[in-house]
């Protein structure tokens, strides 16, 4: 028998698109599924819409964290108790990154080693390689602008070379046998490193199935009240998902704010960050927001957006996906938008500037840069987008539903 665990100590974000998406590219395979969730009081099974499905679904069982442990994060102790009690054949670590402290242990031998075959999804790799902060994308050097900083950069790399990115990963994960396997969402570190690191296609959304564009009536309100909105004649900009810092919802505002052409939409939560998050904001997003509204230039949907329906009316309401992110990491986002084939404008840092370059996908924009943000965004919006089209088809079939299920079919069953 084959047992699949696939593990997660968080829920908000993608974490529970992952899940289900997995799950769904396993569901005519001879497996059994266990989805351990780090579920909370605040995000749990009432508030993952695209969760709830597995709940009913034959082969597959559904796990809070907090059954079994203390919280939603659980101890390499209680994962192993959870394999050998599942008869785990295959785990998948959901986020990795997020289990740093454990495999750190089970490499010191302070703690078990983990049971069967044992793969970590890791999405903060690019210190590894190609040699970019994970947040911000911005090129780590070993010579720096300040000779203290460069005799820093000497120090460490002479002297704490066991507190390095790269001796983490290879000598830790892989050389210790922590993990069988790494997966990364960056292709320019499987490329350069190759097996046992693997690229893995990017999960964006639930795999489509018959009949799961969403609720009919609810698009069709949705679609009326977008009509009215975008009536004015202004130039649409979208936002999908959460207001947070990492995605840059204030700098989004604030570019709305700047270009009076323009007109904002935003298709996710809003109250989403909390005072520490708020207070990192460069602009005042409460001010913002009621100028907006008050001038009639913001749409906001104010809840979570997952019917495929509602997500391909807010796609193709704008010509251009513009992104804020200050993560510059890879974007669910910039990927729904190739599927919509609309061209995207995003900042010149990390992943996600290179995949744009590298794919002819839209252009790119100085990090950060409001100015540099509006001049390239108006000089698209003045130009043939259809250019772009074929080179958008090409990019999303390396992320489509099929490539998907092939992917996690060959890595968890074969």
């Amino acid at each position: 028998m084959t047992t699949i665990l696939l593990y997660s100590p968080d829920v908000i974000g993608h974490p529970r698109v992952y899940c289900r998406v997995i799950a769904d590219a396993l569901s005519n395979e001879d497996c059994d599924i266990v989805v351990a969730m780090g579920f909370t009081d605040e995000a749990g099974l009432a508030q993952s819409p695209d969760l709830q499905p597995l709940a009913s679904r034959n082969r597959v069982q559904l796990i809070d964290n907090r059954s079994r442990g203390r919280g939603p994060h659980l101890t390499a102790e209680e994962l192993v108790a959870l394999q050998e009690e599942r008869g785990i054949t295959t785990t998948l670590f959901i986020e990795a990154d997020k289990s740093n402290g454990e495999f750190r242990r089970i490499a010191a031998g302070a703690a078990p080693r983990l049971k069967g075959r044992n793969l970590g999804i890791f999405a903060n790799t690019s210190e590894w390689y190609p040699g970019e902060d994970s947040f911000t994308g911005a090129p780590k050097r070993f010579i720096a602008p300040t000779l203290r900083t460069t005799l820093g950069n000497v120090k460490r790399a002479v002297f704490e070379r066991k507190n390095s990115v790269r001796y983490f990963y290879e000598q830790l994960i892989l050389g210790r046998g922590v993990l069988d396997e790494i997966l990364v969402k960056d292709e320019r570190l499987a490329q350069w490193f190759g097996p046992p690191v693997y690229w893995m296609p990017e999960i964006s959304r639930p795999i489509l199935e018959e009949g799961t564009t969403g609720d009919a009536a609810e698009l069709e309100r949705s679609r009326a009240q977008l009509k009215t909105f975008l009536s004015t004649g202004l130039e649409p900009v979208l936002y999908f998902g959460d207001a947070a810092f990492y995605k840059g919802y204030d700098l989004f505002l604030e570019f709305i704010a700047r270009n009076p052409n323009t007109t904002a939409i935003h298709a996710g939560r809003v109250e989403t960050y909390d005072a520490r998050e708020r207070s990192l904001f460069r602009y005042d997003v409460e001010a913002i927001r009621r100028k907006l509204k008050a001038e009639g230039r913001l749409y906001e949907t104010a809840s979570y957006v997952h019917a495929q329906g509602l997500k391909q009316l807010y796609f193709e309401a704008v010509r251009v996906y513009i992104t804020t992110h200050r993560l510059a990491l890879s974007s669910a986002t910039v990927i729904q938008a190739a599927e919509f084939r609309r061209p995207v404008l995003v900042p010149k840092r990390g992943l996600l500037g290179h995949r744009v370059r590298r794919n002819y996908l839209g252009d790119v924009y100085e990090y950060g840069n409001l100015d540099d943000l509006a001049a390239k965004a108006h000089a698209l919006w003045q130009s043939d987008l259809s250019r772009f089209t074929p080179s958008l088809e090409r990019f999303y079939e390396r992320f489509s539903d099929e490539s998907i299920r092939r992917f996690f079919i060959e890595r968890l069953l074969h």
